[in-house]
């Protein structure tokens, strides 16, 4: 599995994605999720978590069903090395991973997004690159959104350079990360 071994900003992003293709409701659906708040799975809106890496620009999308502490935990333990900085914004999820990680955080209602290097301006636009590629897909069911958030892993990295960029970029991170990483473990 794909880990990161530099400083990460992380942040989460929810999309539509009902039953499409899938069965249909007994009540009639209103088009889009209208209440405020947080999405969830059970309300067609799970959540994306988005890891950028600040110094490659590399960029990681897991969706998951629900957001607590736990599963925000998993899924960056899964995709960041212990000890690395972790930027997030001052949702109450990302509290307790300062045991493993050196966590920094702005708030965004006071107004923060970036206080002394810290922000997740990355990971913000990163999300606006996975409503992008989601939106040129028409609609995907919500039980099929992590793969499709894992082909938008593979789009956001490789269209974001210039080919030659992309190709060795893929190169590294499937051939020689994963050759240190089996050499290591």
């Amino acid at each position: 599995m794909l880990k990161l071994d530099e400083p990460v900003e992380v942040d989460e992003t929810y999309k539509n994605a009902g039953r499409k293709g899938g069965k249909k409701r007994k009540d009639s659906r209103k088009r889009g999720r209208k209440g405020r708040g947080r999405g969830t799975y059970a309300k067609d809106r799970p959540p994306t978590f988005t890891i950028y890496g600040k110094d490659t620009g590399f960029v990681i999308y897991k969706t998951t069903r629900k957001t607590t502490n736990n599963v925000a935990r998993r899924v960056i333990r899964a995709h960041v090395k212990p000890n690395n900085e972790v930027h997030t914004d001052e949702y109450r999820i990302y509290n307790r991973l300062g045991r493993s990680y050196k966590h920094k955080s702005v708030n965004h209602s006071a107004g923060e997004y970036v206080k002394d290097g810290v922000s997740v301006n990355g990971a913000e636009y990163a999300n606006q690159r996975f409503k992008e590629f989601y939106i040129s897909k028409r609609g995907v069911s919500k039980k099929y959104l992590d793969g499709c958030s894992a082909m938008a892993t593979i789009w956001v990295n490789t269209t974001t350079m210039m080919p030659k960029g992309s190709f060795l970029r893929l190169i590294y991170w499937l051939v020689i990360k994963t050759f240190k990483n089996s050499k290591m473990g």
